[in-house]
């Protein structure tokens, strides 16, 4: 199985977006190679979690369930952002 990108999105917010981070084996591998390649960075959510955007700041980062999270991902980083569980 290959994931393939969504290249244009919604256009809503800059960046680009990985849901599902931890829900499919080869989400987080293929979005980290496509933002260390060619993809503008971005954040990536796991299954239970949400980023909420004022504008186009990140306000914060909600879970329903223990263990989701949220990250933001950049050419060799990924950086965990804790969240407000719900």
């Amino acid at each position: 199985m290959e994931l393939d990108p969504l290249r244009d999105g919604l256009a809503i917010l800059p960046g680009s977006f990985c849901p599902h981070y931890d829900g499919e084996e080869l989400r987080r591998p293929v979005y980290r190679r496509l933002v260390d390649e060619e993809f503008p960075p971005g954040y990536a959510a796991d299954d239970g979690a949400a980023v909420h955007f004022v504008g186009t700041e990140l306000r914060e980062v909600v879970a329903t369930r223990p263990g989701a999270s949220a990250y933001r991902v950049e050419p060799g980083a990924e950086v965990l952002i804790e969240p407000r569980m719900l």
